[in-house]
């Protein structure tokens, strides 16, 4: 005689293990925890800066940090090696082509303590506002990399010269050095 219980037996193995309460649990968990995954990938593709963003330099006029045609090296969200390299090129050569160049964060206090300090003195210099920028975090890498470990906003360039953030620049201005140091530059002082 077969046994005796009258609970049916799975047509098989597989059979019995899609019906277990363990295994529909497990998809469910899966299933929610991929959900949510895809809900994360959408958001922060919103949460990203756009593309066609127009940054401004410290005169209002936009600033072009790929024009050579390096947009072409952005693909999928990852830069490229040469994208990087290009970009360094451009931001030695704002630090370069400025006699005093700062690299700044909108939201950041001791950026706009250091920009509003020179502003008393002068309106001849230029400005990019790193956080602001589609890659604000090669920007600072690089930025680190120049200046030898300086890795705080904000940062400031005389003369192509890192001379480091605001406690730096109020240092200068503390020994009363600043507004010398600004017109040995050559920049336009204020009346």
């Amino acid at each position: 005689m077969d046994s005796l219980s009258t609970k049916p037996r799975p047509a098989s193995v597989f059979t019995a293990i899609i019906r277990s309460r363990r295994f529909r649990g497990l998809a469910f968990l899966l299933t929610a925890l991929l959900g949510l995954y895809v809900l994360f990938l959408s958001t922060t593709d919103r949460l990203s800066p756009t593309r066609d963003r127009v940054q401004l330099n410290g005169d209002g006029e936009p600033m072009d940090l790929t024009q050579d045609g390096s947009s072409s090296n952005f693909k999928g969200g990852v830069v490229s090696e040469p994208a990087i390299v290009v970009l360094e090129k451009r931001i030695r050569q704002l630090i370069d082509s400025n006699r005093v160049m700062v690299f700044s964060k909108t939201y950041c206090p001791y950026s706009a303590a250091a920009k509003n300090l020179l502003r008393s003195y002068t309106n001849d210099f230029k400005v990019l506002e790193v956080d602001l920028e589609d890659q604000d975090a090669d920007i600072k890498r690089l930025l680190t990399k120049i200046t030898s470990g300086h890795s705080t906003f904000p940062s400031i360039f005389f003369q192509g010269e890192s001379i480091g953030g605001k406690d730096n620049l109020q240092a200068l201005e503390d020994r009363n050095e600043l507004k010398s140091r600004l017109e040995s530059l050559g920049v336009a002082m204020l009346q």
